[in-house]
């Protein structure tokens, strides 16, 4: 519950700290360093729960000295957002209408950490002969299927929709300070 309520918290926190503001128009590198500020939370989050199978099996004349299996399911927790916030620059512009306009330079958001949530292990079955799984082995497992993860398409989307709650974070807090046109550059990084 209080993963969905972090985004409108942010936003509600960015709100009242521009309200409070006793300037009228605040500077670049004042919002600079409030975006930097903002940006130093995590800007998405995501559990994903793997099935994870281990199965070893050795014969020594046509007899089976080891069969070990496994199935067992775990919660792996993404965090992704801007890691290096030092990059992020702004360029502001006045046009003579008196609107002003923004162009903020941000780099792509990353995982921040994969954690595997060892509370969360829930094992199907388990068969043990002539060897016993270990620990170890368990963590062997976790470890792959962690870094199967982050090799895949879904880290790819989780990554985009932090970098999408990054823009829309940053780009509701300069509206709220008086910035009329906002646009987004991406560094790789």
């Amino acid at each position: 519950m209080f993963k969905k309520l972090i985004l409108p918290i942010i936003t509600a926190a960015v709100f009242l700290t521009a309200g409070c503001s006793n300037q009228a128009e605040p500077g670049r590198e004042q919002l600079e360093t409030s975006i930097k500020n903002i940006l130093e939370m995590p800007t998405c989050e995501h559990i994903y729960r793997d099935i994870i199978y281990i199965g070893e099996e050795e014969k020594f004349l046509f007899f089976t000295t080891v069969d070990k299996r496994l199935l067992f399911a775990i919660d792996i927790r993404l965090v992704a957002g801007i890691s290096d916030t030092s990059e992020i620059s702004i360029e502001m512009e006045r046009a003579p209408d008196g609107r002003r306009s923004a162009a903020v330079s941000l780099p792509k958001a990353s995982v921040l950490y994969a954690d595997a949530d060892e509370k969360s292990i829930r094992q199907f079955f388990i068969k043990e002969f002539g060897r016993e799984i270990s620990l170890l082995d368990y963590y062997d497992e976790i470890d792959r299927k962690k870094q199967e993860l982050l090799a895949s398409e879904d880290t790819e989307n989780l990554l985009k929709r932090a970098d999408s709650n990054a823009e829309n974070l940053i780009s509701s807090f300069l509206k709220l300070s008086g910035i009329d046109d906002v646009r987004f550059r991406r560094r790789d990084g």
